[in-house]
């Protein structure tokens, strides 16, 4: 007997479904095989043996029961922890989602209203740019009406001064009409040279004037400079105007000066050719 079973081998199928076998079947064949090695003992009494496990196939059914109720215990465990983690995942997921959305939402609200304010500031800028163009349209506007006004004011004042020298030059043919003929002829002629002479000259400034204040009008009518350059110009156009009015008032005044020496020389030289011819060889 015992040589039969040292010959046994287990064949590789075996090996796999023992080992694969769960721990309470493979305890209770093991007692098993230990109670059948007890048993052929020469010293064991065969009437009262008894078996540690009175039925096998049965014991090894229930522990087979017993462990598939373990695995569906387990297998239930974690398939809910996994449904439960999968759970938490979701609502992690849906949880970011969420703020991304909110992010997003915040940012796109930020980007517009900075769109909005950089836009009402632009029109801002627009409207104090065209206020700031047209009060300067109207800075320049009152600033040409001065200049004409200023302009008419020197040429009233010119030919106010040229009807005051007509009326002293005709006072002063009238008051030397008194003087012998001769003298009167001299005074006279030399008188309407001079006169003559001084309002063509009054009238040849005069045109010189209107010709280059209507071309300098016209010439800043026409143009389209900047504002810089139409500020100097009318600098310049002051400083013009200014400068004329000091040369007609000189200019009106070497006229009369010239004028009373003129008549003041040939007085004299009449005067001292009558005294020669009245005296005696």
């Amino acid at each position: 007997m015992d040589d039969t079973m040292s010959s046994y081998s287990f064949s590789h199928q075996f090996y796999q479904h023992w080992t694969c076998a769960p721990e309470p079947i493979r305890a209770a064949i093991t007692q098993e095989l230990k109670d059948i090695t007890t048993l052929l003992q020469n010293d064991t009494p065969f009437e009262s043996f008894v078996f540690n496990t009175h039925d096998l196939d049965t014991h090894i059914d229930e522990l087979y029961e017993n462990h598939e109720a373990e695995q569906a215990i387990a297998k239930a465990i974690t398939d809910k922890k996994a449904e439960e983690q999968a759970t938490a995942e979701k609502q992690q997921r849906e949880e970011q989602q969420k703020v991304k959305a909110a992010e997003d939402a915040r940012l796109k609200e930020s980007a517009r209203l900075k769109e909005a304010a950089d836009t009402a500031q632009k029109e801002q800028q627009k409207t104090e740019q065209i206020a700031a163009e047209k009060k300067n349209i109207a800075d320049k506007t009152t600033a040409m009406n001065a200049s004409d006004s200023e302009s008419l004011s020197i040429d009233n004042t010119v030919e106010k001064n040229q009807n005051v020298e007509k009326s002293a030059a005709t006072q002063s043919n009238a008051d030397n009409h008194f003087v012998t003929s001769s003298e009167n002829k001299t005074i006279s002629e030399h008188a309407n040279v001079a006169h003559d002479k001084h309002i063509n000259d009054d009238h040849s400034i005069k045109a010189v004037n209107d010709k280059a204040s209507a071309a300098i009008k016209l010439a800043l009518k026409d143009a389209k400079l900047s504002t810089t350059y139409q500020e100097m110009i009318r600098e310049l156009e002051m400083q013009i105007d200014d400068y004329l009015s000091e040369q007609m008032m000189l200019m009106s005044e070497n006229l009369k000066s010239w004028l009373r020496a003129e008549v003041t020389q040939n007085l004299s030289e009449d005067e001292a050719g009558t005294d020669k011819e009245s005296k005696p060889s």
